[in-house]
Order: structure tokens, then sequence, then C-alpha cells
């Protein structure tokens, strides 16, 4: 998208658009993206010596990042009561088209929309042409479109940004070196019927006038997770983003690949394991089957929000294990679902409220932990020593409900699942079918595991 940007500013039409509508889960990057258009826009060729830029020319066919003209537009930071501006000269602004004028060009390109902006009425083609400076390029970006429309519905002014964003997207199209950047996100969980309609207006809209742009896939998903939660050494950093896993990590991945291909006749056949190895480094800290159970098995969760919801979860998950390390408590090799750390009542609540199942409450902390007599916690305490230092019945029990969905309708954990997500180099992969045997023989567990 950066380079097809970079490509329309230079005054190039051909394979790219003027209008980029930006669709992703949430955390999967909108606004960090339109972040990096702001700075290659606003500073041109002084962009240059950033690492990555290169590789940006060489997408867009250009020798330079040009300088732009910026506009930037949020939803959520925008106030039209109280507006903005109105001291030291500046106009006061209360609407996205006043702001966006005042950004583009100052009080010359305020005047053009004044009355627009006294009336709250979304300015035509003709004014809007008008407010693009003729001797640079322009980009408007806009996010959080969805927020500013909920709350201004009632005054009028989310029905005019639409018919504004509408003017705008084909003054755009009609213009060299002008591009419109627009993110409309809105968690479905937390929209009325109105809001609904509303979003589905301004996206057909959009992708009606513009360009899609979907800004990460699933293959992603496991690099955008660490990146967030962890700090790496720049130095570890490729030129195409992924992070470079020191000596110790890349032997451990070595070692759960390697174990993957010798026990494949037992494990999961949608595991790609002709590529073991890598898929453990992809993934390092996480043990792979952490990260892909929310794709394979909580995308059509109804409240579920990838990919925020799992950069939440993930990082309770985390800062749990950095502190049990301190302690002195268990140190596994890799974060796995079986070391999900249920007993903290903060991280359970997380995991119930993307499941949207609070009553879950009482079924895991009576089978798995979070009491004093959890039936999974008592039979680690009364297993032979290798079971018991693996913690393998809580492991085990702690799988099946990521991998069966937390008991919701047809959820289910099957044993090659459950032999993936706990198993070990080291550890002798029948013992995942003794503490199988362990927990299935308690009537209450209320999670099914079938072969």
């Amino acid at each position: 998208m950066a380079g097809e940007v970079i490509r329309r500013l230079s005054g190039q039409r051909t394979e790219t658009s003027a209008v980029f509508n930006l669709a992703t889960q949430f955390g999967g990057g909108k606004t960090h993206a339109l972040t990096l258009l702001f700075h290659l826009a606003r500073n041109g060729a002084a962009a240059h010596k950033w690492a990555g830029v290169p590789q940006l020319l060489a997408a867009a066919g250009v020798r330079e990042v040009p300088k732009a003209a910026t506009s930037v537009f949020v939803g959520t930071e925008f106030d039209s009561v109280k507006g903005r501006g109105g001291e030291d000269g500046e106009p006061l602004r209360k609407t996205p088209w006043g702001e966006i004028a005042w950004q583009l060009g100052g009080a010359k390109a305020f005047a053009l929309v004044a009355e627009h902006e006294k009336t709250k009425t979304a300015p035509g083609g003709e004014v809007i042409r008008q407010l693009f400076p003729k001797d640079r390029p322009s980009l408007v970006l806009l996010d959080e479109l969805m927020n500013y429309v909920s709350r201004n519905r009632k005054s009028g002014l989310g029905t005019q940004l639409y018919h504004f964003l509408q003017n705008l997207s084909e003054v755009a199209r009609g213009l060299d070196g002008v591009v419109l950047a627009v993110s409309i996100p809105a968690s479905e969980m937390e929209m009325s019927a109105e809001d609904q309609s509303d979003y589905e207006r301004f996206k057909k809209m959009l992708d009606r006038l513009g360009k899609a742009i979907v800004m990460s896939a699933e293959a992603e998903a496991s690099e955008i997770i660490r990146r967030r939660l962890f700090e790496w050494d720049e130095r570890a950093i490729t030129g195409e983003g992924k992070v470079m896993l020191p000596k110790d990590a890349l032997e451990t991945c070595n070692e759960y690949g390697d174990w993957v291909v010798d026990h494949r006749q037992q494990l999961p056949n949608w595991f790609p394991l002709d590529s073991a190895r890598e898929q453990f480094a992809a993934t390092y800290p996480f043990h792979p089957t952490a990260i892909s159970v929310f794709e394979r098995k909580w995308q059509e969760l109804p409240r579920f929000q990838q990919t925020r919801g799992v950069l939440r979860m993930l990082a309770l998950w985390v800062a749990h294990a950095y502190q049990q390390g301190f302690k002195g408590g268990h140190k596994d090799p890799l974060i796995g679902l079986g070391t999900a750390p249920l007993e903290d009542s903060l991280f359970r609540s997380a995991v119930f409220e993307q499941l949207g199942e609070t009553k879950l409450e009482g079924a895991v902390t009576t089978d798995i932990c979070g009491r004093k007599a959890s039936h999974a916690a008592r039979l680690d305490a009364e297993a032979p020593e290798t079971l018991k230092a693996a913690r393998l019945h809580r492991k085990v029990a702690t799988a099946i409900l990521f991998e069966s969905n937390g008991g919701q309708a047809k959820g289910e954990a099957t044993q090659p699942e459950v032999r993936l997500a706990v198993a070990e180099p080291g550890l002798d992969i029948g013992n995942v079918e003794t503490a199988l045997e362990a927990l299935t023989r308690h009537e209450g567990m209320d999670h099914e595991v079938r072969p």
C-alpha cells in the first residue's frame, strides 16, 4: 500500500489508486499504516535513510518519496461541540471539512469552506478541488470514522461526513498527486443497529470508489503479536521486518520441529510437518498452536476480537510467565496452550470475555485450576514425578479448554491436537494418554475430546 501511495503522490496513475479503504481485524495495523504514510509524506526525501524505504521506492518504481501537504482527521479525537482552534489567530473548526481544509492550506483554504463550516454542510466537489495546493501533492488520512459518526448522528454531521467523504473520494480520483486513505473500524459488539447501518453504507461507498486493502494476513498474525508483546534488538530485525532469533531460541525451535517430525503419525494432519522447524521459529516464544488455535477455532465466536482480543490475553499470559520466572516457578521452553495461567482470575476473565461465556468459571476452577481442590491440579500433585514435574494433567485440561472453544456448541479437541499442544522433546508422548485417561475418569469434566 505504501508503495502505491508513493507512486500516486509522484503523479503516476497506473497500478495505483487515489482512495484506499484499510480493512483488517482489530489490532492488525490500520493506524500504524496511516502513521507510516503520514511520516513518509511529511518528510519526503529525508525519509530515504529510514529502514525499509528503499524497498518501498523499488515497489513504487520511483526515485524519491515526494513531500506532500498532509491532513489528518481522527474520529475519536475530534470534538465538533468544542471544536479546534479559535485562538492565536486560528479560526475555530467544528467540522471535518473545516479541519481538513485548515491543515491542507491554512487560512486561504479554510476561507473556501467557511460558510460550509458555519452551516455544517458538506462542501461539493468544486470547492473541495480548490482545497488542494497546486505546487505539491496532497495526502488526506482519516481514522476511526465510525466513532465520530455515532457521536454526531443526531446533529446531522454524521450524515454530512458521508457526503463529504463521497465528494472527497470523487475529487481525489480525478486529480493527479492526491491520495485519500481511510480507516472506518468499529467493533460489531459495540455497534447499535444505526451504527451497523452507517458502517455498511460507508464501507460500500469506499469499496466502490477506492481500493480495499487488507492490512494483515493470517500468516502474519504471529509476527504482529510477538513484535507488539516483546522488545527486540533493532539489529535483529531484517529489512523485511522479520525477527531474527538468537542461537538458543533457534536450537529450541529445531528441537521441537524435529520432535514433531519424529511423531508425525500421532499428530494432527493440518500441521505443516514438512516445515516444522520454520513453524516454531515463526511463532517463538509461543508454541504454534497457542497462536493458530484462535484462527482455527475461535474466530467464528460472536464476541471474539482478533487480533486485539488475542493481544490482550497473550499480554496477560506473558506477564504472568515473566513474573513466575523471577519467582523461581516453572520455566517452559515455549509458551504453549497448556501453560495458560487459568489460576489468574484476571486472565480467566479475559478468556471468558472473548468466548462470550462467563458461566465457564465454575467448570474451569473445578476441573483445571483456580481452587485448592481443582481436579487437574490435584491429579498432578498425586502423579508420578515425571507427570508432576511436567504439570501434565493441568496442561492437557487447559489445552482441551482452548481447542474445544471452551465448551461452545460442537467444539471439540482431538487427541492429536492435544498431543501437539502439550507434548514436548524429552517427554514420552504416551504420558499424554495417561493424563487424558485420568482426567476423563472424572465425571465433572465438561469438555469433549475425541480420538
